[in-house]
């Protein structure tokens, strides 16, 4: 199998193999995705019992248009979560946790997605970066029991990562000053976006540390009760109403050395799964909620053409509307899969795991994000103005009161949420496509002339047109390799490609789509052809429309682009032409300049 040994790639491990960083050097590894993993039936019980008491406690104590409407959390809520367990989802039994499984834990916070998406992304937040998150990766001594001691205090954790001045800026414009010795450290700065800002007790903020050997970043646990931090401000979004997200601003604030973690790639200190823990951390904040949103438009679609008539005849009887809802049916399945996928098979220790999927973690939520956009714009669209009226209009007026306006803002905010879709895109080639490609692989002859090997697929158990996409899926897979490999010769200083930040973002969208149709079709081949499990049709339907967007992506990639934008867009933002695009328009926005 090729490597990847470049420093460049933070998500290479080196004898553990994964099958997206061999897809992005031309291997499509079938035997690392079939069988295609299935949650053990004892742990899934175990997570039935826990989830039907959660969804009882949900509907007694959340309103989610009252939430929506008073933009708050109803009181008492978080006490209620507190004591059935549900802030330590997959903490120890012995802290005082449910001791829930990766994939229960993404159940729970997919139903309460469901539900009201402020609670699920309270529940996220707090679960999968808080101070319960790390415990099982971290070794014994001093963070390991002070994190423990929070814990079992059931203090709610929050997670401050975002400058004010942008996002995944290295350095952070917090710093981390060593006083006493080391003993601890003054932080200083600003954060804002802050999730859980405003309930929690303890806050995980990274901070730039200035030391001898250079400045390197670290996520220090903050408690919210030190003098100098304060809340600034509370923001309010588009959707996420009642979330309580909070600016934060720090003054000296002192953090004992022993609650200072790793946080860059690369770090050598003793914490080497943590930046694992935040990327996957990912999958149930972003994917949870988007799976969420896919079924609830499964479930409107069907209410809503089965009660209406265009010209007399059902709404759903017409070919349009069975290819949008066909359509999100293929998508709904490729959603439940990809979480399975980067799931199932990630709770062991680190010593045992057999995959390697932390590319496919961070892939995980621009695939989710996107897909679950086009779901909830297209059943937007499906229910037209009922779709865009508010469910409370609905309700006053005593029509059914689907919240799908709801979800079109809460969607939207996916694809923002984690990492803004476009730059992760980008920062996912440079790191994780083009980490393997500089220097050149070890495969490098393999990539340019052997074929795409398709022999191991003759046994997959899939119809005639699912093996068809699954040839293709692996001849595209050596396509997209000899289309790296040369752009990495045509560029030998990789900062010349990194420009080409358009050409990378397309690129790593069609790794993207390749990835979730081979996931999509070893599943469905577990499933096998026949009987009432078969998953054939909902592949095909995916995998159809998958190809139709990567063959646009390859037009695009293939397709010389006009090379005007720079100028034109340095000249429009520096005032200096085309004023008159923006006359005749009342805007609150300062003026510009020119």
């Amino acid at each position: 199998m090729a490597t990847s040994p470049h420093p460049q790639n933070p998500w290479h491990v080196p004898g553990v193999p994964s099958f997206l960083e061999g897809l992005y050097l031309g291997e499509f590894r079938w035997d690392l995705i079939h069988p295609f993993p299935v949650q053990d039936k004892a742990d899934r019980q175990a997570g039935d019992r826990v989830l039907a008491a959660f969804g009882a406690l949900l509907r007694e104590r959340v309103d989610p248009s009252e939430v929506d409407a008073e933009r708050r959390l109803p009181p008492g809520l978080l006490e209620a979560l507190a004591a059935g367990g549900y802030t330590r989802l997959q903490s120890a039994p012995e802290l005082g946790g449910l001791g829930l499984s990766g994939m229960n834990a993404f159940r729970i916070v997919q139903a309460a997605a469901s539900w009201s998406m402020p609670v699920a992304r309270l529940l996220a937040v707090h679960s999968t970066v808080g101070a319960g998150a790390p415990l099982a990766a971290l070794p014994p001594g001093p963070l390991h029991e002070g994190l423990g001691a929070r814990v079992r205090a059931g203090d709610v954790c929050g997670s401050a990562d975002t400058a004010p001045t942008g996002a995944d800026g290295r350095p952070c414009g917090t710093t981390a000053a060593p006083v006493e010795g080391g003993a601890a450290y003054l932080l200083t700065g600003g954060k804002v976006f802050t999730g859980n800002g405003s309930l929690a007790g303890l806050v995980g903020v990274t901070a730039t540390v200035r030391e001898a050997g250079g400045e390197r970043v670290r996520t220090f646990f903050v408690d919210t009760a030190d003098p100098g931090l304060t809340v600034t401000a509370e923001h309010e979004f588009m959707g996420l109403k009642g979330y309580p997200a909070r600016e934060l601003a720090l003054r000296n604030v002192r953090v004992p050395a022993e609650l200072m973690a790793a946080e860059e790639e690369h770090d050598q200190d003793p914490t080497p799964e943590l930046n694992r823990l935040v990327v996957r951390s990912r999958v149930h904040s972003i994917v949870a909620p988007a799976l969420a949103l896919g079924r609830l438009c499964l479930h409107w679609s069907r209410e809503f053409t089965g009660r209406r008539q265009v010209d007399g005849r059902p709404l759903g009887s017409f070919e349009e509307t069975q290819r949008m809802v066909a359509a999100t049916l293929g998508e709904v399945f490729a959603l439940e899969t990809l979480a399975q996928w980067c799931l199932l098979g990630e709770d062991g220790p680190a010593d045992k795991r057999t995959a390697n999927l932390r590319y496919e973690h961070l892939a995980a939520k621009n695939l989710a994000s996107a897909t679950c956009w086009r779901i909830v714009d297209r059943t937007m669209s499906l229910l037209g103005a009922e779709g865009y009226e508010t469910a409370h209009s609905k309700a006053r007026r005593g029509a059914v009161p689907l919240p799908v306006e709801r979800a079109f803002r809460e969607a939207r905010g996916l694809r923002i949420a984690c990492g803004v879709d476009f730059q992760l895109d980008n920062r996912a080639a440079r790191l994780g496509v083009l980490g393997c490609y500089y220097p050149e692989p070890a495969n490098a002859r393999a990539i340019e002339s052997e074929p795409a090997d398709v022999s191991c697929l003759d046994d997959a158990d899939l119809t005639e047109p699912n093996l068809g996409h699954l040839r293709f899926t692996a001849h595209q897979v050596k396509a997209f390799a000899r289309t790296c490999l040369a752009l990495v010769r045509r560029h030998p200083d990789p900062q010349e490609l990194f420009e080409q930040e358009h050409l990378l973002i397309q690129l790593n969208q069609v790794a993207g789509e390749l990835l979730l149709m081979s996931l999509v079709l070893a599943r469905t081949s577990q499933c096998g052809r026949l009987g009432p499990e078969s998953t054939q049709e909902l592949a095909e339907l995916y995998c159809a429309a998958a190809r139709r967007r990567i063959d646009d992506l390859w037009r695009r990639i293939t397709v010389e682009q006009p090379s005007g934008h720079a100028d034109a867009s340095a000249a429009w933002l520096a005032g200096e032409r085309w004023a008159d695009l923006v006359s005749d328009v009342l805007t609150d926005a300062p003026p510009t300049a020119g």
